[in-house]
């Protein structure tokens, strides 16, 4: 849900209620209707790398019709250096005014000198004082308002949910979305929020207003199972115990929200544990460290949490069935093939659940895309296409294509860009058989037998090539999406769109490498790689003194209760029932983490697999809003927890084959 534009939507009906009519939009065939019926006096457009594009062809036709309106930009995907706002201005000309920095207090000031002078730009742009936060090109000269301070309390900030003007959005589709601190004390210099500007952190403090919020919320938000948070420390504040409270209250009062997306705070790992527990394991952990190499930190203005930290928030979560999950970032000023091996190594044999393993963005606003950053580090960068941010749309009569673009590292002076590409192959390789839970089994295993799970996983990932097949192809497509989805500069990637539109929107598969191939291999290879990944357990339990007839029964029965939990996930119609020679219940009650032998039994037991009520819930909520092609599939396993899509287990019982009839 568009929680920025909503915002300012609530400040402003807060103090000019009586003179407004505000309408908020987020899909673009909403505006365009809209549009057609009524040309706005004023149009403001949230400005993120994922809409900037699109947002400026409705400006170009707007003004063609409407040359009156006044269009306001605002939003992160702008610039600091001189040089970058020159450009941006050189290449958006008919923008009226652009709002820097926080948007409440500058916009509803913007629109009361408007207003004041009946929507005249003119007349705002020759005004002795420009309006403050504002950016305006007057004279063919760029104009910048005095910078106003930073909110101090969110407290002060409207809630645009209970003003009501965030209803159109629960479509069963969209995320609801909240903030309750806004702002970064640390300075890492990949990050939109690592300026100084952001460093004062406005927190909130008003616990009746956010219970409130959350209360009519989780009555409105139908079938959408999770809750977003844009708090950048979510847990690091005193008062966020509270919150975790609230939210607790809600999830008792309204089964929901089943999962919540946010980062947690960097420091004070005791409370993150502690708030955790409350929302019972419902809030994933984050131990990001993007790196766990100390030159590259220093390269990036950042310092990580400790192995020991690292280890105590593992040991935790698992206590309280929470996720964990770490973000490595490829590509960062001294990043090379072995220092990003070394991180993925560190992070896996810590015990993190999932590493978010991403590409260097340059992104706007960030000390990291100033020249004298990409100078010093040799960055060579090519242009791409921001996953599923492009289409072909009806803008006020006219058929318009539009596609967003993102810079990206693919080289530097200690990593080439075959280096790059080795070591998106490898984040794949974790991606798959680490990240997916679909292996847990074997992860179990091998932590049974006290060998390195990150040198089992990068054996598989050594011999990628040498599994004749379907294997083999699986990286070779994706070595060569990787190599032909880079242009050279936004208009490049503009060009190639238009002349291959209905190609990109015919594709069901998608334009996000990893996404893409996680899907194909977990929908398709699944059962190859357990063939893989078993036949190498076998060899290193024999290795380790294991060679018992035992341990080959116990590895075959594995797979196949393994295989029957997870393939076709999707397909929640399909059940199963399975007669095993092993107490699987006792053994995942020790995360797999077993001596087999103990639990043989001579009978076999009979198992029945299926997805649960909940899970089913879960499941269809999830195909709702990604659908189930392969860019769907890849969404929903990037997003949702491995857990809730696997089936559940349990002992072959007539009244309960009875109930699921």
């Amino acid at each position: 849900m568009p929680l920025g534009i909503g915002l300012l939507a609530a400040h402003l009906l807060k103090y000019a209620s009586d003179e407004i009519n505000i309408e908020l939009f987020k899909y673009p065939d909403d505006l365009d209707r809209a549009l057609s019926r009524q040309s706005p006096q004023v149009i403001g457009f949230a400005n993120y790398s994922w809409n900037l594009n699109l947002s400026y062809k409705f400006t170009t036709r707007i003004k063609e019709v409407a040359p009156n309106s006044v269009v306001v930009f605002g939003g992160p995907n702008y610039g600091l250096t001189e040089s970058e706002v020159e450009t941006f201005w050189r290449r958006y000309p008919e923008i009226d005014f652009y709002i820097v920095g926080e948007g409440e207090i500058a916009f509803l000031q913007l629109y009361q000198k408007l207003e004041q002078s009946d929507y005249n730009v003119s007349a705002v742009k020759n005004s002795i004082s420009p309006p403050q936060n504002c950016h305006y090109v007057k004279d063919n000269r760029i104009v910048k308002g005095n910078m106003l301070e930073r909110i101090e309390t969110l407290d002060g900030v409207g809630s645009p949910y209970l003003s009501g003007i965030m209803d159109k959005f629960f479509d069963n589709i969209l995320i609801p979305i909240i903030h309750t601190t806004r702002g970064c004390p640390f300075t890492c210099a990949y990050c939109s929020e690592g300026s100084r500007y952001y460093s004062k952190v406005a927190r909130r403090k008003d616990i009746i207003n956010l219970n409130e919020e959350l209360d009519f919320i989780a009555q409105r938000k139908w079938k959408t199972e999770n809750l977003v948070m844009t708090d950048a420390n979510f847990g690091m504040y005193k008062e966020d115990r509270e919150k975790a409270e609230i939210i607790a209250k809600i999830q008792d009062k309204f089964n929901w929200p089943k999962h919540i997306l946010v980062s947690t705070g960097k420091n004070n790992k005791e409370r993150v544990i502690e708030i955790s527990d409350i929302l019972k394991g419902s809030l994933s952990i984050t131990a990001s460290i993007q790196s766990s190499d100390h030159a590259v930190l220093q390269n990036i203005n950042r310092t990580n949490i400790s192995l020991e930290a690292m280890d105590t928030i593992v040991k935790n979560s698992s206590s309280v069935d929470a996720t964990t999950y770490c973000e490595i970032i490829l590509g960062l000023p001294g990043d090379s093939v072995v220092t990003h091996t070394d991180s993925l190594r560190e992070v896996i044999t810590s015990g993190i659940n999932i590493i978010r393993m991403y590409q260097l963005i340059l992104l706007p606003q960030t000390e990291l895309n100033t020249p004298e950053f990409r100078s010093r580090y040799g960055i060579q960068t090519k242009f791409r296409i921001n996953p599923r941010s492009f289409g072909n749309y009806d803008v006020l009569g006219e058929k318009l294509i539009s596609v967003e673009a993102e810079e990206i590292c693919v080289a530097s002076n200690v990593l080439t860009f075959e280096d790059y590409l080795q070591c998106r192959e490898l984040d794949l390789t974790i991606e798959i058989i680490h990240n997916s839970g679909a292996f847990e089994e074997l992860y179990g295993l091998s932590r049974w037998l006290k060998v390195s799970w990150f040198d089992f996983v990068f054996d598989f990932h050594d011999n990628r090539r040498s599994y004749v097949g379907s294997v083999t192809e699986l990286y070779d497509i994706f070595n060569a999406d990787n190599r032909k989805g880079l242009w050279d500069s936004i208009d490049e990637v503009e060009k190639n769109m238009s002349s291959h539109i209905d190609e990109y929107l015919n594709d069901k598969q998608g334009t996000n490498e990893i996404s893409k191939s996680k899907a194909w291999a977990l929908s398709y290879l699944l059962s190859k790689i357990h063939d893989i990944l078993y036949e190498k357990m076998e060899l290193l339990l024999a290795a380790n003194g294991y060679t018992e007839d035992i341990f080959k029964t116990y590895l075959k029965e594995l797979k196949e209760f393994s295989l029957l939990r997870k393939k076709e996930f999707t397909n929640t119609a399909s059940s199963y029932n399975v007669g095993l020679h092993f107490d699987f219940k006792a053994i995942h009650d020790h995360n797999f983490v077993a001596d087999p032998r103990e639990y043989f039994r001579v009978n076999s037991i009979e198992y029945y697999l299926f997805h649960s009520d909940d899970q089913l819930r879960i499941i269809n909520t999830y195909i709702r809003q990604y659908g189930k092609t392969i860019d769907g599939i890849g969404r929903i396993l990037m997003r949702a927890p491995a857990k809730s899509l696997f089936r559940k287990y349990s002992l072959m019982k007539k009244e309960l084959i009875t109930c699921r009839q």
